[in-house]
């Protein structure tokens, strides 16, 4: 009678841990969206520079995981680095413009660098939103199959809320 109880606690606790298997969480990635305002750029004499504090930006992520930087450019987020083509319009004439963009993560935060196309300081960047999204080195690496360069292909592979 022995042998049969612990057969049944045995067959019991495997049933639990098969049944308790389900969809991976997203509890190791973490998003938001933040608005950087034209007066939170500062100049580096290299760039316009903002930084940016996000906790979820630990030790762990910054040194295993993946640090994600996009930027709303005409309602698509794109993903940073990259080159950002605008107009200005100076004195009545149309200039065509282009920077490049480019971020650094760090323990609790990011710090990302505007370089205008031709090294001059020229205008103060205007306001802009960014999404960060920190995912642990597991989340990163078991999702080779996700476009990390498409905020939405995160979005969905990560199930995150906007």
């Amino acid at each position: 009678m022995k042998k049969v109880k612990v057969i049944c606690m045995a067959l019991l606790a495997m049933i639990c841990m098969v049944s308790c298997r389900g969809p991976k969480t997203n509890a190791n990635v973490f998003s938001s969206t933040v608005t950087v305002y034209s007066s939170d750029w500062y100049w580096d004499n290299t760039s316009w520079r903002v930084d940016i504090e996000y906790d979820a930006i630990d030790l762990a992520v910054n040194s295993y995981g993946a640090v994600l930087v996009y930027m709303n450019n005409e309602n698509t987020w794109r993903q940073i680095p990259m080159t950002y083509y605008y107009t200005d319009i100076s004195n009545g004439q149309t200039i065509y413009c282009s920077s490049s963009l480019e971020v650094s993560s760090y323990q609790g935060g990011v710090s990302i660098f505007w370089t205008e196309n031709d090294f001059y300081n020229g205008k103060r960047p205007t306001d802009h939103q960014f999404k960060i999204v920190a995912l642990s080195s597991v989340d990163f690496s078991e999702r080779s199959d996700v476009d990390f360069s498409n905020y939405e292909a995160v979005k969905e592979a990560f199930q995150l809320n906007d």
